[in-house]
């Protein structure tokens, strides 16, 4: 069965450190940024998200990039 995959979104989230729980187990926040451009290479994606963490009072632990598709049988 041959399978199509359409792009739907793509988003940029930042994993942000938001220190430790009362049991000393790290504790982190994520930063999302929707409507992300589909077409947006990484390293564009990257470079932003370098960008938006100088502007962060927290450290950051992850850059992510999450891309959402809708799979159809052709």
């Amino acid at each position: 069965m041959a399978v199509s995959a359409t792009s739907l979104t793509t988003d940029l989230i930042l994993v942000m450190d938001n220190g430790l729980s009362v049991s000393g187990q790290p504790l982190s926040q994520n930063r999302i940024y929707k409507n992300v451009k589909i077409s947006a290479t990484d390293a564009d994606v990257y470079a932003v998200a370098q960008t938006l963490i100088g502007l962060q009072s927290k450290t950051n632990n992850a850059i992510q990039r999450r891309n959402t598709v809708e799979l159809e049988s052709v």
